[in-house]
Parts: structure tokens; sequence; C-alpha cells
């Protein structure tokens, strides 16, 4: 029987119980959809804009699910309601020119077909049959990842219970598939990373997520979606380090390329420090009570986490707790200029002390653990795939079932966990189809010399801090003095400290640059720059905005220098008293 549908819920929640029926609807029609899906995949003849054209061919798409003869009047109220709530909730995905972001899109992947086909050769209705079955298991997923979101609408009490109900729409999902269809995610818990992995202007909703999966779910599911949340987080940002290497053609420790990692990811350091706690707490756990596969299971997840830079999160959290920072997220200020942490911040500064005593404690177990992980010539390591965001990963899968190849026996879990040959073989050939360039094959070929690099830098970080510890080194980090405008400098211990160079300094103020107390920074830029979180500190001036960079903790601070910071608004010192922590 079809449920009651809510229409009295709060701006952005759905019901959650009708969306659950709507998609078991979906299930039991299969075969129709996908009908009427490979019907619209005949478009030989249609006009190129028509097959370039992925918000009409979605919409399109869509029309063949809410156009089946069982559907009740009440459901076909829900079309679009999973989506405008995750983009109501924060979640709704920056415009990115000539880049797709966003959840897996039929339209965006029927487009991608039509080109394949134009390039090699049209299918006849057995080939569009079949993606038709891989399109309609994307809307599904898409679907389901959407749902995921709404765990807590109505009530955080009830999470728990609807999470095994998409646990059930899924395994019903693949029982229903047919056999040559690739199983893109098995396991519901991992449906939340990914449904957060496009990039967002807004990054509360993030943190409003994990928290509530930190207070509202069982341990287990908890455990769980944070070994997904690290795991796909650490091979983003390893993908990036790839992209930056390829690009400029430096080596992995570049100073500029280590800069660059550590002040544009404030939101994944932030996130990671997050998952990470209660992955080391469950690892910790895992080791008293002699669990040996919890344990690395575990310290593969942590290790995966920390792989960007590891050198950070291990050896220097003296400033993992600065970088992790979002001045405009974690820290308010009223209007006499007094500052505090927000409710977000509080508890984000709790998590980084809990991070900080459990990676010092657990940081010899990990080095006796680490080895596990070492990559193999001729095998499959996490550490070497590359991706732009995770949901590009169920994209990868789903265009090779353009060609007629049985569909490997993976789906995204496995990315993240070592695997022989065959694993190898699977993930080298996401993109090797005939209509792309070999140039740009060869490009993306699995990368075994990345892969050992990052591993050998988890192994040195962790191979460092067990030895510094049991040497009792102490790690040299410089002072920041904060000095506001009307503050006396005539202590001469202070005079005798550097002032902070300019370069580490922007402005969109043109009299202060004129002044040299910064160095001219577009205002556009400086803004979107500090909602991602890049900056110390940031304010307004009569005249626009001026901003101190993070790049001051590795390049100064880091290095044991002491700088003084002279002339701040006394809202700004405040501010940046509580961002250094």
């Amino acid at each position: 029987m079809v449920g009651k549908v809510v229409t009295d819920a709060r701006p952005g929640e759905v019901p959650f119980q009708a969306h659950v029926e709507l998609l078991q609807v979906f299930l039991g029609r299969r075969s129709e959809i996908v009908e009427r899906v490979q019907e619209l995949l005949n478009a030989q003849r249609r006009p190129e804009g028509y097959r370039q054209d992925a918000p009409l061919l979605s919409r399109q798409f869509e029309d063949c699910f809410f156009a089946v003869a069982a559907l009740a009047s009440e459901q076909s109220h829900l079309r679009g309601q999973l989506k405008a709530a995750h983009w109501v909730s924060g979640f709704k995905p920056n415009v990115m020119p000539g880049m797709h972001n966003d959840l897996i899109d039929p339209g965006e992947m029927m487009v991608r077909g039509f080109h394949f086909w134009q390039q090699t050769r049209w299918p006849g209705r057995n080939g569009r049959a079949r993606y038709a079955h891989t399109l309609f298991n994307a809307y599904v997923i898409r679907c389901l990842e959407l749902l995921s979101m709404r765990l807590w609408d109505e009530g955080a009490d009830q999470a728990s219970s609807r999470l095994p109900q998409i646990q059930h729409l899924l395994g019903q999902l693949w029982k229903d598939s047919p056999p040559d269809q690739p199983v893109f995610v098995r396991d519901a818990r991992w449906l939340f990373p990914l449904a957060q992995s496009p990039t967002t202007e807004q990054l509360s909703a993030y943190f409003d997520i994990a928290e509530h999966i930190a207070t509202s779910l069982a341990s287990e599911d908890r455990i769980e979606i944070d070994k997904a949340s690290v795991q796909m987080a650490g091979g983003h940002l390893r993908s990036q380090l790839r992209h930056y290497i390829l690009k400029n053609g430096v080596s992995m420790a570049e100073n500029g390329l280590v800069l660059k990692a550590r002040s544009s990811n404030a939101l994944d350091i932030a996130l990671s420090i997050q998952s990470l706690v209660p992955l080391l707490e469950a690892y910790d756990l895992a080791i008293h009570s002699g669990n040996q596969r919890q344990r690395l299971e575990l310290a593969g997840a942590i290790c995966q986490g920390i792989s960007a830079d590891p050198e950070l999160f291990v050896n220097r959290v003296d400033l993992v707790g600065a970088y992790s920072m979002i001045e405009h997220l974690f820290i308010t200020t009223d209007g006499e200029g007094r500052s505090a942490y927000t409710p977000m911040g509080c508890r984000h500064v709790q998590l980084l002390g809990e991070y900080a005593e459990l990676i010092s404690h657990l940081a010899k177990a990990l080095r006796e653990d680490c080895p596990h992980f070492r990559p193999i010539p001729g095998t499959y390591s996490p550490y070497g795939v590359i991706y732009g965001f995770s949901s590009n990963l169920t994209e990868h899968m789903a265009l090779k079932t353009l060609l007629p190849d049985p569909a490997p026996a993976f789906s995204v879990e496995d990315v993240f966990t070592a695997g022989n040959a065959d694993k190898l073989a699977w993930v080298s050939g996401w993109r090797k189809l005939p209509h792309i360039d070999p140039q740009v094959q060869r490009q993306f070929d699995y990368p075994q010399r990345f892969a050992e690099q990052i591993f050998d830098r988890i192994e040195t970080a962790l191979r460092r801090h067990v030895a510094e510890h049991d040497a009792n080194a102490v790690v040299q980090t410089g002072r920041l003095i904060i000095l506001t405008g009307d503050d006396s400098q005539q202590d001469p211990k202070v005079s005798q400290i550097p002032e902070l160079p300019i370069q580490y300094i922007g402005s969109s103020d043109p009299q202060i640059v004129a002044e040299h107390k910064a160095h001219p920074d577009d205002e556009a830029a400086l803004l979107h720059d500090r909602r991602e979180g890049t900056f110390l500190v940031s304010y307004q001036t009569s005249g626009g905005w001026v901003a101190i960079t993070k790049d001051l903790l590795t390049d100064v601070l880091g290095t044991g220098r002491d700088v003084k910071i002279v002339g701040l608004p006394r809202a700004a010192a405040a501010v940046l008293r509580l961002m250094c922590v």
C-alpha cells in the first residue's frame, strides 16, 4: 500500500517512507522502464544538439520512471524532492565549466554514451538495452545517495531504523539486475561519502551530516561510514597531488605543492579529522581485544586517510589544527568585537585535541601494521587509484558497459582494498575506451611508482614519529605574536621579532596595498578563498578585504621561526588567536 505523502515537512525535508515506496515501485517495474530508456537511446538520427543536451535528456530519462502505470498520483508529486532537499540542505554543486560536478547523472551519462557511439558505431537493440539497464541502476543509486542524506528528516531518532531500509533497496537493485551489469556499490553506508562528493559553496552541511552520523547511528554503522569517508577523501587528495605533479612537472616534495595542498583543503582535512578520531578509537580497541582482522582493516583505512600528507597528520599535529580551521564556520564575532567558537567550532576543537592524543598513542602500532599495505608490482594498491570526485568512480564503471566485455565482480568498496592482477586490470581499464586518445589513456595508467612514493611517505612519517617519541625529541614550532593597532611594542624582545612578510598578506584595499602592507588580491578571488577556509584570518576594511594565508604555518612557524603580525584590528586579532589552535 502506498503511504500517505507528508506535506507539512520543514524546508529541506522529505517524506522518507514515501520515497522508499516510490523506489520499490521503480524496482518492481524495471523491465517497463528499461524498455522506455532503450527507446530513448535510439537517437542516431536525432540532431547533434539534442544528443548533447544533458538537462533535457535527464528530464526525458526521468519521464521514463514517472510514466509507469503503477505509480499513484501522490507519488508523482515526489519527483525532484530529493534533489531539491539536498540542495536546500547546502549541497548544491558548484558550476564548474567543462567539468561534471554532480552525482552520477543519467542525462550526462547519455551524452557520453552518444559521443562514444558516434565515434565508434551505433549499437543495436541489445547494446542499447544493456546501457539502459546501467542507466536505470545509476538513477536508483543516485536516488539512494540522496535518500541517505534524509535519514534525519522528521527526527534523528529514526535514523538507525531507516538505514536498513536503504540497504534493502540496494540489495533488491542488484538482485534484479542482469548479470552483465556492474555492481556500483554494495554497502549502503558507502552511499554517504558518495552523496557528498561534489564541491559546493556552503561547507557547513558536511559538518552537520558528520555530527548526525556520530550521534544517531549504531557504532558499527558509524565506523563503516567513517572508513568509507576517509578512504575516499584520501584518494581524492592523492589524485590532486598526482594532477599537480604531472601538470607542473614537480616532485612530490616540492614546497609549492605542499603549500597548495595544505592551504586549499581545509574542508577535507577537517572532515578527515572528524572521521579519523572514531577510527583511531576503534583501532585502539581492536588492538586491546586482539581482533587482528579488524585491526588491519582499520589500520589500512587510517593510513589511506593520512596518505596525502602523512607528515602533517602524524608529525605536525601542532599545525594540522590551524590548517583545518574554517574561520566563518567555526568562529563568531559579536557587535563589540568579541569572538568565540561556534558550537560547530567547539566540536571540531575538541576532536582536534582527541586526535592529537590518539595519533601520538597509536603511531607505533600503525608503524607495525603499515608494511601490510606496501604496494607490490603487478598487483593493485589503493594508493595508486586516480579520480577527481568519488562519484567519478561510479561513472567509470557505468561507461565500461558501452563495451561488450563482461562486468568485473568489483564495486566501489573494492577500489580501496589491495588486490591481485585482476583488480589492477579493472582499475587500469576504466579509461581504456576506443574513442579516447591513447596519450590520454597513458596519462591515467595505474602509477605504480606514485603508489610506492605515497606508501614510503606514510612509513617514513610513522617511523620518524616513533623515533622522536622514543628519544623525547621536541618538534620546534615558531611563535606567532599578534599585535593589534593599539598594542604597545615596548617589550624589546618583541621588537626584535621580524614582521610577517607581505607575501603572506593579500588585500583588495588599494590603500593598504599602496602602503606596502599587503600584496594586491582580487576581491572576488579573496572572498572565494575565504569561504574555502584558505586563510588564517580575514577582515573587511573601508576599502576592501585583508587576508592572511595559511602558508605561513609551514613556511615560517613550521620551520621554528617566530614572527609577529602588527596592526590587526582587535576583532581580527581575537579571531586569529582562536584559529591557531
